[in-house]
């Protein structure tokens, strides 16, 4: 179809008006002084500067690669049920560093999002309480049944193993012979 081929003309309508011809203003123009445009009219009266600053939690995520490769070495861990830790200890930074290792087979990806927003309420509650450093909390199958309290109680549990220093674990799990000896 051409543009030749439309019509100029406004369509008449056919209904009679809504407001009775006597109350129409008799100085208004009939038609559309202004084409209407096209798109949506612009927003009057909002603002766009909306900032929303979240929560300072304290809780960071893990960036360097460095600290993954340390994290992989570290003797600090700690396993409590279907969780366990893996700790860092750094100085240098005041803010505690998170990261998540949660398989596959644990469940589909609703049901590990699910967990690692759980986890990550409970190392919110328990950051303040917590040695400045990076952690890797592992989940595996199982992890999704527990309840709230449940997952709670395991992650600090793998908590306080993880971030409690290495040589007094070993000399409270050492028989007392042992340590008559030495």
């Amino acid at each position: 179809m051409d543009e030749t081929d439309l019509s100029a003309q406004r369509a008449q309508t056919r209904q009679d008006p809504r407001v009775p011809q006597a109350d129409v203003d008799q100085g208004r123009t009939g038609g559309d002084p202004v084409a209407p445009g096209e798109g949506t009219a612009p927003a009057v009266g909002v603002s766009t500067a909306v900032t929303v600053v979240p929560p300072a939690t304290g809780l960071g995520p893990i960036r360097s690669r460095r600290t993954f490769e340390a994290l992989r070495r570290t003797p600090n861990r700690g396993r409590s049920g279907s969780l366990s830790v893996s700790f860092l200890e750094k100085n240098s930074c005041s803010e505690v560093e998170l990261a998540f290792s949660i398989s596959r087979k644990v469940g589909n990806a609703v049901v590990r999002n699910r967990l690692r927003r759980r986890l990550k309420a409970i190392m919110g509650e328990q950051v303040h309480s917590l040695p400045s450093g990076a952690y890797v909390v592992h989940a595996r199958p199982g992890a999704p049944e527990q309840t709230f309290g449940e997952l709670r109680l395991a992650l600090v549990r793998a908590l306080r193993l993880a971030t409690t220093d290495r040589s007094a674990r070993a000399t409270a799990r050492r028989p007392q012979t042992d340590r008559a000896r030495s």
